[in-house]
């Protein structure tokens, strides 16, 4: 009778071993999954938690050349999870000799929207709304850092793609020089851009034609056709190339 309960007591602790190594594995596949997910929110956020002090929290945003300051009052709150906010600063750290014109394009649309705004603190006025401040500047922030990456993605390979022979960053305007011999075709124009992007029309302005047929009011055409959307830039520019060999 004992070898006949020890042999069952084995056969039970083989099945449990077995189900608790198909545990692990489950968990280690969870953990796996859950450290994707973590990596991959990470590369997406577009805020960092750069610095945290006793009375002020630091975020960056635009690979670090956007400051966020949050300075809270340490010796009121309602409870002791929540600090009142007393101030909020915001610091550009952009070379604006060594930096390329996409980026000074993005800090000066970024400038117009935090100069633009209300007093911070009167909006935020706790801890407990630093999730929504972060939320709020990141939404805009997120637009026009992919305004830049179009910019920048077109004077890389806008020659190739739509005869672009010029394209820079000149204040709050994009600067295009259009040029194709197959189309007997060169002129150059701006559109102003504002901090709304992508979500406002471009305006056409300083257009000069050199070679060929191309006017102001077909461009303005052109350019008042496309709807404000994702990469309306591009879109505009593909427009515009469509229109010129068509």
């Amino acid at each position: 009778m004992p070898a006949c309960v020890s042999l069952r007591q084995m056969c039970e602790m083989e099945v449990q071993k077995k189900c608790n190594v198909d545990q692990v594995k489950r968990l280690q596949a969870e953990i796996q999954d859950l450290n994707g997910h973590f990596t991959l929110l990470h590369i997406l956020n577009e805020w960092k938690l750069a610095e945290r002090r006793a009375d002020c929290d630091v975020y960056s945003f635009l690979y670090g050349s956007l400051l966020l300051e949050v300075v809270f009052d340490t010796d009121a709150g309602e409870g002791p999870d929540e600090r009142n906010i007393l101030d909020i600063n915001f610091k550009l750290e952009l070379h604006e000799e060594k930096s390329e014109c996409h980026a000074r394009l993005v800090h000066t649309l970024v400038s117009d929207f935090i100069n633009g705004q209300s007093p911070w603190v009167g909006k935020y006025l706790s801890s407990r709304c630093v999730p929504k401040l972060l939320h709020d500047v990141a939404l805009v922030v997120s637009r026009l850092r992919l305004l830049g990456e179009e910019v920048r993605r077109l004077r890389t390979w806008g020659c190739l793609k739509f005869n672009i022979s010029d394209i820079r960053c000149v204040g709050k305007r994009v600067h295009i020089v259009f040029s194709s011999l197959e189309a007997m075709a060169e002129f150059e124009l701006s559109l102003a851009v504002t901090m709304a992007y992508p979500c406002s029309p471009l305006q056409l302005q300083d257009f000069k034609n050199h070679i060929g047929s191309t006017s102001v009011r077909r461009l303005e055409e052109i350019v008042s056709s496309v709807s404000p959307d994702k990469n309306h830039l591009t879109r505009i520019v593909k427009a515009i190339h469509a229109a010129v060999h068509s």
